[in-house]
């Protein structure tokens, strides 16, 4: 069973507390029933609370009067917390001194999987008999290839060069990562995004890089569409269903994806994302990625040859 381990440290006195149950409230204290009771005026009296989901342990503010940090940045929105975490609350701290979840817990079936594992195995024999739940549709579809026009090509040379200069003057490992900040920053919709490379063996993608950190967002589903297809295609959640749980949990609401492929090698996906229900992708923005894809393939090709 998951469990949290919690030191509280109010001004005037300090416990540590050991919790297993899947929520956990946090506040001052009032009519609702709490799990960690906090003797502080500047807490809410229901702050905030704490549940364990598939990937971790979260935290989110019950809009407090005083707000919430995590490890001294403001909490804007439902967060994943790890162990070493630093929760403030008030004029009180909330020390993550343990954050586990079993196996048991962590079982995959949903549509986005990789915040998860960072392995995907693409044969459709491999897989479970469980279906990936979650509805979405693909707003946008083009085979790999893709046409600039002037400007773009003027307004673009800049950027590829210096993924050239970042694979030119870093190890394989380090550019990739330095690679996707640099492509997340290109689109002002983006906010996360994953490069995945297959393995020696070419059955099984790897997570590579991924930006911001923590928190890669990865459909098996969709990915295996890419390499099957061998297009670049936008996607978005479909607002006549309900999202599905890791829809929700990783407030996922659209984003891209395009094979990497250079010459008769497919060497892997890249995908960018984002959670705000305003953001959005444009033909434009798919072209774009599919000339960033085609680039950062050849590039990554060099670099794989020159380490082997």
């Amino acid at each position: 069973m998951s469990s949290i381990k919690i030191s509280v440290r109010a001004p005037d006195t300090e416990w540590t507390v050991s919790l297993e149950q899947a929520e956990i409230l946090i506040g001052r204290g009032g009519d609702a029933p709490l799990d960690i009771k906090i003797p502080d005026p500047s807490v809410s009296r229901c702050h905030g609370r704490i549940w364990v989901s598939t990937d971790g342990y979260w935290f989110e503010d019950n809009n407090s009067t005083h707000g919430s940090k995590k490890n001294e940045s403001m909490v804007m929105g439902p967060i994943r917390i790890f162990s070493g975490d630093i929760i403030e609350v008030g004029s009180s701290l909330l020390v993550i001194e343990q954050a586990d979840i079993t196996e048991e817990d962590s079982g995959v079936t949903e549509l986005f999987d990789v915040h998860l594992q960072d392995r995907l195995n693409l044969d459709q024999a491999s897989q479970d008999k469980r279906r990936a739940s979650g509805k979405i549709k693909v707003t946008g579809q083009k085979a790999y290839s893709a046409q600039e026009n002037q400007k773009e090509k003027y307004n673009n040379a800049v950027f590829f060069g210096n993924l050239a200069k970042i694979f030119g003057f870093e190890d394989l490992e380090d550019a990739l990562y330095l690679a996707i900040e640099d492509i997340v920053g290109k689109y002002e919709a983006a906010e996360r995004g994953c490069i995945l490379l297959f393995d020696a063996q070419e059955n099984e993608l790897a997570v590579r890089s991924h930006y911001p950190l923590f928190e890669p967002a990865v459909s098996t589903t969709l990915a295996r569409k890419t390499i099957q297809e061998q297009q670049a295609f936008i996607w978005e959640s479909d607002k006549s269903f309900l999202p599905s749980e890791s829809q929700k949990k990783l407030n996922i609401k659209a984003g891209m994806y395009s094979p990497l492929t250079f010459g008769p090698r497919t060497l892997g996906v890249i995908t960018v994302d984002t959670s705000s229900s305003l953001g959005e992708f444009s033909r434009i923005d798919l072209d774009l990625l599919i000339n960033i894809s085609q680039v950062l393939s050849g590039l990554i090709d060099a670099k794989q040859k020159r380490v082997g």
